[in-house]
């Protein structure tokens, strides 16, 4: 389905030009990625002048594996009402389940509005000459912790040229601190390094608010502040290329922008324009 929602004017164009203002703060870029696109001219390796690789097969296309939760996989707002959210759950709990079938779809999924398909597009316009493979590996709902368990299945096996990680924003404290959510980042930044190539790109997650569909107006604050200090600590340490999209929301913030109007399911899902402020941050990193 094709999500619906809009920032409202003027806030859309605030967060917009905060995007187009944002300055790459990485001193890290991804350079092996960039010459492997600037090399795949995407004609005949015998006329390209760089022949086959060191196992006799024509050059592949380079291949970007982005692995995430549901904004990565292109979630946005909701469909099912509060109320009957709360019904599944409850099911759910006494160990009872809908047919798939006959349930309801909770959010509208678009993955032709995901950062991931901007971003896409964003180095097409940039490298003209060749193709790129993009593999989406969001999973909503999913946490660091997951994500680090299906590492092998979703991202090494691909053997990546550009991974980028976004998984900040399912955290939960009983997950365990920021501390031990540095360190599942690290290892896995370590690992991805350590068994492929691939230039990797942290990225700081968009804005989220309380989610008070469940907790009503006594919800928690989210934490999330605390884990992109953490990501951008781990971007320093590992030596690793940083997208810094949550710094848009917070200028864009400071500029009268309320991260109410910019969250397609009010809690933790950007519109459109916040997964096109993704997708500009990311290209910062290839001026």
């Amino acid at each position: 389905m094709r999500t619906a929602f809009r920032a409202r004017q003027p806030y859309a164009d605030i967060f917009l030009r905060c995007a187009e203002e944002f300055v790459c703060n990485s001193p890290v870029k991804p350079e092996r990625f960039m010459e492997k696109m600037r090399q795949n001219q995407g004609s005949v390796g015998m006329l390209s002048g760089y022949g086959l690789d060191e196992e006799g097969l024509e050059r592949k296309n380079p291949v970007i594996v982005g692995l995430g939760d549901s904004v990565t996989a292109g979630h946005f707002e909701f469909l099912m009402t509060t109320e009957d959210m709360q019904k599944n759950m409850e099911l759910a709990a006494q160990g009872l389940t809908v047919d798939p079938a006959d349930r309801p779809a909770v959010e509208i999924t678009d993955a032709r509005e995901s950062y991931l398909e901007k971003f896409r597009f964003g180095l097409i316009d940039k490298y003209e000459r060749t193709s790129v493979s993009v593999i989406n590996a969001g999973i909503a709902g999913d946490h660091l912790r997951q994500m680090s368990a299906r590492a092998e299945r979703d991202v090494i096996r691909y053997q990546p040229d550009l991974v980028l990680i976004n998984g900040s924003l399912n955290w939960d404290p009983a997950l365990g601190s920021t501390e031990e959510y540095k360190q599942v980042l690290t290892e896995l930044v370590r690992r991805i390094k350590e068994e492929t190539t691939a230039d990797i790109v942290l990225l700081t997650p968009n804005g989220d608010l309380p989610n008070r569909l469940f907790g009503g107006e006594n919800a928690p604050l989210p934490t999330t502040p605390e884990r992109v200090a953490a990501i951008r600590q781990v971007a320093e340490e590992e030596q690793v290329c940083l997208a810094d999209a949550y710094a848009v929301w917070e200028a864009a913030r400071e500029q009268g922008c309320p991260w109410e109007e910019l969250l397609a399911n009010g809690v933790n899902h950007p519109g459109v324009e916040g997964h096109e402020v993704y997708a500009i941050v990311l290209m910062k990193l290839f001026e």
